[in-house]
């Protein structure tokens, strides 16, 4: 019988910690126990507490300030999901995680519309040369300021059940899911690179500025592309990390985390 894990202290002084701030226990501004305070509060090592901290602000729940200590950030978006995965998680759930924490913003459609595919969208979506898709145009802001533009593309059968409102108010994974498909796997790459004129314009942005490009394909339990993504992110809005254990420290052929988080 497999020896029961228990959760690692750094992880459940983060966890408590986590709940306080999005409880609103300590609001923005607030200065969070030292490494010294915390260690004497939950008789751990400097060490540990130094680590729950760290993770903190790679949750972008907090900033640390050299003479000011740990203090709660402002505009803090999606933390609710922004903690350490459970081992064995799925790179797929963990997927779903970072679009929720994305999903939790203000929605601007730009456009939704039935157009011929270009063919490096109807090639991931294995479809013929010249086939309709249904493009969906939108960015994502959180207070009045934007930090995603997105491009994305859906086969006909899923986009004809779609609506302007749904899609000014809805997340796509939860709209799919919608038309029966399951969410099986999703390829994602994420690169530097730079604002074409759209990107600039809807991202406020100069053109020709630094930003995160991502592209994604979404496929169903049975391998078929259901949709293809491709979006654009102020890096000064936007972070993208990820966490690697090996699986010989953890027990479990190992752990990866995905954090996205507007700020």
């Amino acid at each position: 019988m497999a020896k029961e894990r228990r959760t690692p202290r750094y992880q459940q002084i983060f966890l408590a910690l986590r709940e306080k701030i999005l409880t609103g226990q300590l609001p923005h501004g607030t200065r969070i126990s030292s490494e010294a305070e915390l260690s004497e509060e939950y008789g751990v090592s400097r060490i540990t507490s130094q680590r729950a901290l760290n993770e903190l602000a790679k949750a972008g729940l907090v900033r640390r300030e050299r003479g000011r200590g740990t203090l709660v950030r402002e505009n803090i978006i999606g933390a609710k999901a922004a903690q350490p995965a459970p081992a064995g998680s799925s790179v797929t759930d963990q997927f779903i995680g970072q679009s929720r924490i994305i999903g939790q913003s203000e929605i601007t459609l730009l456009d939704f519309s039935r157009q011929k595919a270009p063919d490096y969208v109807a090639e991931r979506l294995s479809l013929e040369p010249g086939s309709d898709v249904y493009h969906i145009e939108r960015t994502r802001s959180t207070d009045g300021i934007p930090f995603c533009h997105v491009y994305a593309y859906v086969p006909i059968a899923i986009g004809r059940t779609f609506s302007p409102a749904a899609l000014e108010s809805r997340m796509m994974i939860d709209l799919i899911a919608e038309t029966g498909h399951k969410i099986g796997t999703a390829e994602q790459t994420v690169t530097a690179g730079v604002a074409d004129e759209a990107a600039a314009r809807h991202l406020e942005v100069g053109s020709g500025a630094a930003i995160l490009s991502m592209e994604r394909t979404v496929y169903d339990m049975d391998g078929a592309p259901i949709e293809f993504a491709a979006a654009s992110f102020r890096p000064d809005r936007f972070r993208l990390s990820m966490s690697l254990e090996n699986g010989a420290s953890s027990g479990t052929k190992g752990r990866k985390q995905a954090v996205a988080a507007a700020r």
